[in-house]
């Protein structure tokens, strides 16, 4: 699609002013590292657990969205077909039930514990085995990492309709700003600025979706009539089992997900997660439902194969359907929502690599002063990685944030379901769940061992490493009772 250079020079210039001024503010939350209680450590990972009911749930609604609800899953509805919104909704639903059930539990015990992340606490509740600890650290670096490369991909092809210039460019320029808020303000300073980015990322969505169903002349069934018409194989819903796996993994699964999970380190009280669950809920509602009540416009205005691809969907129906600056803020919201997303992401995964693989398995005694300039070290190297894979993504942003979940899903759906709810849970089923999770997973992905019977390998690979997972700890030596008295003991804490 061609801008007229007017017309891009004003998108530009509410883009830039945008940027700079979520900079200057992120660069503003660095003294929220300096306040609050605790150490560096759990200021930096969990920002002093003092998360209001706002912050709580922009956070999760970022985690739990990115680039995906904006770019992703609206690329797959226009490449497969009106049956990938029914998993949209789906997960709508579920993602914040199971959080909500799940999120509570995990701040409790993490209080309980003094985890500072996710692997932490998963290391707490398996007898603190550093094996447990050590896989757990690489199904984090290398899932969670491709889930990064996907959602700052997203921030990178909206760089490129803005601008008109080479994807890479603007990859770079935000792998610098990921890195600028990820350093200066830790989970705390990428969380500020998620606050703001969600609430201009909502009310864009929602006058979006009113200018995009009015901009093709027709009434919005009109739109879907005529569709039916051009399209009818689009409205044919694709294999049962293939809608049922997609739910599964973009629904209950959200817990799976470290940056997600490392959110209910941060709230205040119990109180505020409930009310930031709910706030949550309804954004997430917006986002999804106005989004891919879009993707009946945007197939309707633009025919298969004249988007560039079609991640970029969304994006293109703004820049051609609302004033410049309208355009202009939405992109920029989006952009930012990306940034935000990418920024917690990494400080999960500079958590993972400094926290819990250096100080919890290698050095122990290392001192204070010197995380702070690993943190710093791990963010830099991080961020680069993620932006060297990044500059060679595939065509839809969704295929590898499946992919990235469903590593995430067969090592972690078990080890933290089975862990918060059921006593005889123990290290060597842990250890024996993760391992052929991911062997599972990959082998079945393969096709090296056919038994998906048509469902997305993660199905399959989940469910036989659970029963892996029961069958082994049941077998093996029991958990220690003070572990157990912690977890699952009456008396909560007042926090």
């Amino acid at each position: 699609m061609e801008i007229s250079s007017s017309t891009r020079m004003v998108i530009i210039f509410v883009f830039a002013l945008y940027t700079i001024l979520l900079l200057g503010y992120s660069l503003y939350t660095r003294k929220a590292m300096n306040e609050g209680k605790g150490d560096y450590i759990s200021k930096f990972y969990t920002g002093g657990r003092n998360g209001g009911v706002l912050m709580t749930a922009m956070m999760v609604s970022a985690g739990v969205a990115g680039a995906g609800v904006f770019m992703g899953v609206p690329g797959y509805t226009y490449t497969f077909g009106a049956i990938w919104m029914v998993c949209c909704f789906w997960s709508m639903c579920t993602n914040f039930m199971v959080l909500g059930l799940i999120g509570k539990r995990v701040g409790i015990v993490a209080r309980r514990t003094n985890s500072q992340t996710f692997v932490e606490l998963l290391m707490n509740r398996y007898n603190k085995n550093k094996l447990v600890g050590a896989l757990c650290g690489l199904v984090v670096l290398f899932f969670l990492g491709a889930f990064a490369v996907s959602t700052i991909t997203g921030g990178g092809r909206i760089f490129q309709i803005l601008t008109g210039q080479d994807y890479r460019i603007g990859l770079a320029i935000f792998t610098v700003l990921v890195i600028i808020a990820a350093i200066t303000g830790g989970i705390k300073g990428v969380a500020s600025a998620i606050v703001i980015q969600g609430i201009v990322m909502t009310i864009s969505v929602i006058v979006l979706f009113f200018m995009g169903i009015t901009s093709t002349g027709l009434s919005y069934t009109g739109t879907i009539h005529a569709l039916l018409d051009t399209n009818p194989d689009w409205f044919v819903p694709t294999s049962i089992k293939t809608v049922i796996s997609f739910a599964f993994l973009w629904g209950i699964t959200t817990f799976t997900m470290p940056h997600v999970t490392m959110t209910t380190l941060t709230y205040k009280d119990t109180n505020t997660l409930h009310r930031a669950i709910k706030i949550g809920t309804i954004v997430v509602a917006i986002w999804l439902i106005g989004l891919n009540g879009l993707c009946f416009t945007v197939k309707y205005l633009f025919p298969e194969g004249s988007l560039a691809t079609p991640d970029l969907g969304i994006p293109t129906l703004a820049v051609t359907v609302m004033p410049p600056w309208a355009a202009g803020l939405v992109l920029a919201g989006v952009c930012g929502a990306v940034q935000s997303s990418v920024g917690g992401m990494v400080v999960s995964l500079a958590g993972t690599l400094i926290s819990d693989l250096y100080k919890n398995l290698i050095n122990p005694s290392v001192k204070p002063e010197t995380i702070k300039k690993l943190n710093t070290i791990g963010i830099v190297v991080i961020s680069l990685v993620i932006f060297i894979f990044a500059c060679d993504p595939p065509e839809l942003l969704a295929s590898l944030i499946t992919y990235a979940t469903g590593g995430m899903t067969v090592a972690f759906f078990h080890t933290v379901l089975l862990g918060l709810f059921w006593k005889p849970a123990n290290e060597y089923g842990a250890l024996a769940g993760i391992i052929s999770g991911i062997a599972l997973y990959l082998l079945i992905n393969s096709g090296i061992i056919p038994i998906s019977l048509g469902f997305n390998p993660c199905l399959m690979a989940t469910f036989l490493s659970t029963v892996i997972m029961v069958i082994v700890s049941l077998v093996t030596p029991k958990t220690p009772y003070g572990i157990i008295a912690t977890w699952f003991g009456k008396d909560y804490p007042e926090q």
